[in-house]
Parts: structure tokens; sequence; C-alpha cells
């Protein structure tokens, strides 16, 4: 298949990229930034441009925004509805225009909000919570996740939505915590991605991708007042592999990413789990 991945140089867009090609797929990346990865230096918000080089192309996965961190660093929101809004519809009006068949849009898991906080207990996050934005990123990640599904019943544009969780830079401790619940590896976010590429959705669909979680619904409110308990209990060895490893295990978990969804559609199974970094 012939796929256009946007923001190419990023973590998933760049892990994307290379994933495809090493299943043979007939990969271009574009970014605004370059990097080994990236073909060409274009921004999505140049609408003549997103016209031109989407030319020829079966499918397009959208991995270019505006992210949280740069909400963090102040950034206007016009520039998040620019980039995040706007540019999303130039790639989505010139799927129309080119005969694009397929546009894969990766959003976020925090797009949840303030719905992802409840002092009781864990909240038990599958594509059935609803968004509760509480800035211009999540703001601009909604709207567009509409756009989405506007294309979808307007256009006959196989448009759907992933809202990867957290891969931000970590250190080892930090980052197999949130494995437990919330993290993700880019690795198994390009998997999910090309496992889509091959499925064609009766409705417009959205999807949670996270490395999964081993616990059930029943352990939400140890897991949000004493989460050892429930770790141990899926984990035996874990303690003492923390023990050795001078690792602390989380106080308090406020919420579980549940992709069940994605394991029924697509047989998405990650590989780079809470299991697999405490056994490396």
């Amino acid at each position: 298949m012939k796929v256009l991945v946007t923001g190419a140089s990023g973590q998933l867009g760049s892990a994307t990229v290379t994933h495809l090609k090493a299943y043979g797929h007939n990969v271009t990346g574009i970014d605004v930034m370059p990097s080994a990865t990236t073909n060409q230096i274009l921004d999505i918000k140049d609408k003549e441009a997103v016209e031109a080089v989407t030319k020829g192309f079966d499918a397009i996965i959208h991995t270019a925004a505006l992210h949280g961190k740069h909400y963090e660093l102040n950034y206007p929101r016009e520039a998040f509805i620019q980039t995040n809004i706007i540019g999303t519809l130039n790639l989505l009006n010139a799927c129309v225009t080119n005969g694009v068949k397929k546009f894969l849009y990766t959003s976020t898991t925090s797009i949840y909000g303030d719905a992802l906080v409840d002092k009781d207990k864990a909240v038990w996050v599958d594509e059935t919570l609803a968004e509760r934005p509480r800035d211009i990123y999540d703001i601009t990640k909604q709207t567009t996740e509409q756009l989405c599904r506007d294309f979808f019943y307007k256009e006959g544009l196989q448009t759907s939505v992933y809202r990867v969780g957290r891969f931000l830079p970590e250190d080892d401790n930090l980052k197999t915590n949130h494995r437990l619940y919330r993290g993700l590896d880019e690795r198994d976010g390009a998997e999910a991605l090309r496992l889509a590429l091959d499925v064609n959705f009766k409705g417009f669909e959205i999807f949670n991708i996270s490395s999964g979680s081993p616990f059930k619904q029943e352990d939400v409110v140890a897991l949000k007042h004493s989460p050892l308990g429930p770790i141990l209990k899926y984990y035996p060895g874990a303690e003492a592999i923390y023990q050795v490893k001078g690792w602390v295990f989380p106080q308090s978990i406020d919420r579980v990413y549940v992709c069940d969804k994605a394991k029924c559609y697509f047989n998405y199974r990650p590989k780079y789990t809470f299991e697999y970094l405490l056994n490396s």
C-alpha cells in the first residue's frame, strides 16, 4: 500500500514510517522538521502544498500536531487551531480531491480530560467514557475527531481515530509504572496503525491504543488507594524485581486505559508492556 505519514520526524510518526516499510509498504514521510524518516519538508497548514503532496496515495496516517508540551510552552490558541484543526481539514479535503481512500488520525487519551478524575476509584477508560476537554489541545483534538466523523459519513472517506496513550521521555521506573495502566511504546502504536490499515470499518470508529493493562473493573477502588495489592495479584514476582532495581511502585493509580476494542476489531496485541519491561 502507498502510505503518506505526517509528523514523520516525531516519535510515533518515525516509528510508523520505519514499521510500515519493514512490512513492505511504500511510505513517504512529511514533517516541518527534517529527519531520516522524512522525505519532504511540508507544513500541513499550506493547503496547496498538502493537495499536491497527497496525490497518488492509498492512505494517510496523520500523526502531525501541536501537543500538550506545546500547551505547556504557552503556544497561543491560534497555533493549535491552525495546525490541529485547519491542517487536518486540509488533509481531509485533499483526500477527497485526490481519491485517497483511508485516513487514520492519531488523537490522544488526553481528550477525556476531567473525566479521568475520580477521588474514590481509578477511572475505567474505554471508548464509551465521555470526553471532557481541559485545554485548547484537548479541544482541538476533539474537534478534529468530529471532522473525521463528518468526512466518513458525508464523503465516504474511510476515516478512523486512534487515541494513543502516554509515551513521553521518562526514567525506567516511571516508564514501567505507566505501562501498567496508561503508557504506550511508540512501536506498539505503529503496529496498531499498521493493523488498522488493512481494515475497512462499516462505521466511524474510535480506538484507545495503549500498552493494555492486567487489571479488571473489580480492581478500580484498590488501585486508587492501595495499588500494590492488585499489582502483585497479577504479577507476584514484581516486588522482588523492583527491590533489585531500587524502584518504587505507584502510590495510587488514577486510571486504567482499556484497548479491548482494538484487540477485537484488528487483533491489536501490544508487545512492549509492563511485563516486557519488568523482565528486560
